[in-house]
């Protein structure tokens, strides 16, 4: 029975394009790293059974023409699972006499091409079976920088001098292959009223709870009814210090409750901390 259910692991080579696509999607939209193993062994063009006993019920085995490697897709998963199947893939080489190959491809960058990751997995594996030990195998690492991504700022605040202070505290702050796209809005209605916050785009956003129209906790309120919430992370500033206060934003949706005055140096830290977040995941 344990053999019939890895058997429907292994599929043709002509549907791998389309499930690589698919991941690719989901590494650009979701920012999910998937991992792609290519294993070839010259000597056994059928290694496809040892394979899929060493796998996990979640990977999948493109069958490909023999003379070219068999591709593994390990869905949502980094190079470090990769070197757990190796590792038991490595245990079986008392029992088998021929040498196997193996590149490993983490994805991270959601622009990448299958092109591009064919062309890199097999000259990998080619380098992999030239070196000595037992199942040798190569990591390839091009795939693992980033695209730039573009991150929106909303700061919301009736007060010019405040607003312009949290602006340059978010300025200074560089992370490296992402953009930072601010807007200033002077009260909670301007902001609800406008379309800015309605893309798809990662969306800080910095509220005052007290504001002319639309406080701070009706905005709060909009964002979270939305679809897509999880792409709002929203900073709450606030005169108040009564606990009560602050539980009850917290179970309302706030992510970080700023007390004013805030210190500057943590204020920055804190929204370093979030932009990381967003970007490395």
């Amino acid at each position: 029975m344990k053999t019939k259910i890895k058997e429907l692991n292994l599929l043709d080579a002509s549907v791998f394009q389309q499930l690589f696509h698919w991941q690719l999607a989901n590494t650009k939209r979701f920012r999910q790293v998937f991992t792609v193993v290519f294993v070839r062994s010259p000597e056994s063009p059928d290694i496809k059974q040892v394979l899929l006993e060493q796998m996990r019920n979640s990977d999948l085995l493109f069958s490909f023409p023999t003379g070219e490697p068999d591709i593994i897709l390990m869905a949502n998963t980094g190079e470090e699972e990769a070197d757990v199947f190796i590792d038991r893939l490595r245990k079986t080489e008392s029992n088998r006499s021929y040498r196997v190959g193996v590149s490993v491809i983490e994805i991270r960058n959601g622009d990448t091409t299958l092109e591009e990751v064919l062309q890199t997995g097999n000259d990998a594996v080619h380098r992999a079976l030239s070196l000595t030990g037992n199942t040798p195998y190569v990591k390839d690492r091009s795939f693992r920088q980033l695209e730039r991504q573009c991150v929106r700022v909303s700061i919301i605040d009736e007060d010019p001098v405040v607003t312009m202070v949290i602006r340059k505290l978010v300025e200074r702050v560089s992370i490296k292959q992402l953009d930072l796209d601010i807007r200033v809005f002077h009260d909670g209605q301007s902001f609800i009223e406008s379309d800015w916050y309605q893309s798809s785009h990662m969306h800080v956003v910095i509220v005052n709870d007290i504001l002319p129209r639309k406080n701070g906790l009706e905005v709060l309120y909009t964002l979270r009814t939305l679809p897509n919430t999880q792409k709002y992370h929203v900073f709450m500033m606030t005169k108040r210090k009564s606990e009560a206060e602050m539980i009850f934003a917290y179970e309302n949706g706030v992510d970080e409750y700023i007390t004013k005055p805030f210190n500057p140096n943590l204020f920055e830290s804190q929204i370093k901390k979030v932009l990381n977040r967003i970007y490395y995941g």
